[in-house]
């Protein structure tokens, strides 16, 4: 259903339709939408959307780009607010939070299989390491602790499993026959992932 159309100022209306583009681009795909659904969803003229962005492949570079630094920045507030993410388990609370945004979720699946570039998505995974590195060396030895190789490999694990079950977590547990909206079946499955990354993480084979 197209909004109604209103007079807005330029900076307000060029919001709008990136809101507006967002949530039709996570709900269809971009391929399914184009400038002129986009305007009508936004209530402005399509050639007022091709005035402020061009091409439609701009609009969706510029809504791709917002919300993956949307979820780099929370994941940077969360770091913060918990001084770093010491261990296992902390990464796994920060992945499962950003990526509760189902909309985010389906907008880097689409990006990653069309070859849309998402580089800003992966900005934040340097300073991830680098808070796991600094927290695990106030818990641990020395000797006990993973080399950096290691602590990448459980950053790369965690998100793996964390986005596939963001993706997969409906039909899987339907299939299983669990309900997909009870919060358990995460939780468990937060609980099992962050104690399996962290005996990887530690385990000897690891060590610097």
């Amino acid at each position: 259903m197209a909004a109604p159309r209103r007079r807005r100022a330029p900076e307000q209306a060029r919001l709008e339709i990136i809101d507006a583009a967002a949530e039709l681009i996570a709900r269809h795909g971009p391929d399914a939408v184009g400038l002129r659904r986009v305007a009508e969803a936004a209530g402005v003229s399509h050639a007022l959307v091709s005035h402020y962005f061009g091409t439609y492949a701009e609009l969706v570079r510029i809504v791709l780009q917002r919300e993956n630094e949307r979820q780099r920045d929370r994941v940077r507030e969360r770091m913060r607010a918990d001084r770093g993410v010491p261990y296992a388990g902390g990464m796994t609370e920060v992945l499962f939070e950003t990526l509760a945004d189902e909309r985010y979720v389906r907008l880097f699946a689409w990006s990653s299989l069309h070859g849309y570039p998402a580089s800003s998505a992966s900005e934040g995974l340097s300073d991830l390491v680098d808070a796991m590195e600094a927290g695990i060396a106030l818990v641990l030895p020395a000797a006990e602790r993973p080399g950096r190789a290691r602590v990448e490999e459980v950053v790369l694990l965690a998100l793996s499993a964390a986005y596939g079950f963001a993706l997969g977590k409906r039909s899987w547990l339907a299939g299983l026959g669990h309900d997909p909206e009870d919060q358990a079946h995460q939780t468990a499955f937060r609980a099992a992932l962050s104690g399996a990354l962290a005996r990887h993480l530690v385990s000897e084979g690891g060590r610097k």
